[in-house]
């Protein structure tokens, strides 16, 4: 394998998280040689399209959960609390997970668009004349895509838990009615 596509695929698992901080050498921490300072000159245009590529997508990905998100909080959790109150039933435990969730939300709206900018920063950079630079701004971008993925789990997790909670909340109320259909 070339030193060429060695250093794409590199570059590409770091941002793709594939590959951790302790795998490889980060050049704010240590000086990079210059090995590696012409690893990433040489691959910068095939690194620059990868990144570019998952740029693309990442944008898309993005709106399709948003969306899927937002659906889930607008159409599901937030209008059957609301009914349950209306209905003057215990729903604090429901609004407490709905709150939770749209909390987790806001954090993963947030957290994507730090990560989108700063994906973009590393993309403007020209790798060839900033290596160092470059190779900084893609960890960096890495960082903020872990954390985009970390609220997507905790949201995730949020769901999980309206369900076990939504579950919880009939089974009470049935026990109540004393109904068992």
């Amino acid at each position: 394998m070339t030193i060429a596509k060695r250093a794409i695929i590199i570059l590409g698992a770091i941002l793709l998280g594939v590959m951790t901080p302790m795998s490889v050498v980060l050049a704010q921490d240590t000086p990079m040689t210059d090995a590696q300072i012409n690893q990433i000159k040489s691959s910068c245009v095939g690194a620059k399209t990868i990144m570019a590529q998952l740029h693309a997508n990442d944008a898309l990905l993005r709106v399709n959960r948003g969306q899927m998100y937002e659906s889930m909080t607008t159409k599901l959790m937030s209008r059957f609390d609301d009914r349950v109150d209306s209905n003057h039933l215990n729903s604090k435990y429901l609004v407490s997970v709905d709150q939770d969730y749209n909390d987790a939300l806001t954090s993963f709206r947030n957290d994507y668009q730090v990560y989108e900018e700063s994906l973009s920063s590393a993309l403007k950079i020209d790798c060839t004349k900033e290596p160092v630079s470059f190779y900084d701004a893609v960890a960096d971008a890495r960082t903020k895509r872990a954390q985009v993925h970390n609220d997507v789990v905790k949201l995730n997790q949020d769901i999980d838990q309206y369900k076990s909670t939504f579950e919880s909340f009939v089974t009470g109320l049935l026990n109540f009615t004393g109904n068992s259909n």
